[in-house]
């Protein structure tokens, strides 16, 4: 396939910001869909949910209404309202156009992977710093080996309203952590060099899913973050 300025910033600074990919009839439809699924799920209608205070599944739906939540999943289940309008998205031109670019393949190569929603919880909640496929307590050089391997994933957060929830270390997805980043809190509010994506309604951004991040959900603040992955 042809060079595509996407990958190449992806691959420089880990992630990539790519802005208004829908028009606003799109986006005010999405908009309406998601406040009905985030609506319908915080009201325990819709049991497939992210609890608040639990950052890696499995997560327990009866927890939801006692600690709120920070996420709804499955957005494609044919019996979640709305679902129709998540599934053009996710398989739409204006995502998966930009998937072939980032993983440099066609239609026929791609995998469907996962689908949800990131919404605002009831309650302040921060996750931890963290990289998706390393664990925290690999050595440098574990964490090189699969660094040094090949992107598999185009991971992205296509936001709805204004969103300033995730928070990168720009290039640290081509290097392991410094001795300040491994001795570091895990939920230390700041790293050196690290950098708040803002994303206006309607932008993206692609990240590479080891690149060194975490995710910082106001409960004073509107939010809905379609999370998605190919």
């Amino acid at each position: 396939m042809p060079a595509s300025p996407y990958l190449d910033q992806l691959n420089q600074d880990g992630f990539v910001v790519i802005k208004s990919i829908v028009d606003k009839d799109k986006l005010d439809a999405l908009r309406e869909a998601s406040t009905k699924a985030a609506d319908l799920a915080r009201g325990g209608g819709w049991p497939h949910v992210r609890t608040v205070g639990k950052q890696f599944p499995p997560w327990d739906a009866s927890q939801a209404r006692e600690h709120g939540i920070w996420g709804v999943q499955h957005l494609m289940k044919p019996d979640l309202p709305g679902h129709e309008l998540f599934t053009e998205l996710y398989f739409s031109d204006a995502v998966i156009g930009i998937v072939r670019q980032l993983l440099q393949c066609e239609d026929d190569q791609l995998i469907m992977e996962l689908f949800n929603m990131l919404v605002r919880p009831d309650k302040d909640f921060e996750l931890r710093w963290h990289r998706d496929d390393i664990p925290a307590e690999a050595m440098p050089q574990e964490e090189m080996e699969r660094l040094g391997k090949h992107a598999y994933h185009a991971q992205y957060n296509f936001a709805l309203w204004e969103d300033d929830s995730l928070i990168v270390v720009p290039g640290s997805h081509r290097r392991a952590r410094t001795d300040v980043e491994r001795d570091a809190d895990p939920f230390a509010k700041s790293l050196p060099g690290q950098l708040i994506v803002k994303l206006q309604p309607g932008d993206i951004v692609f990240y590479n899913n080891n690149i060194l991040h975490r995710g910082v959900y106001s409960s004073s603040k509107e939010r809905m973050t379609l999370h998605g992955s190919v």
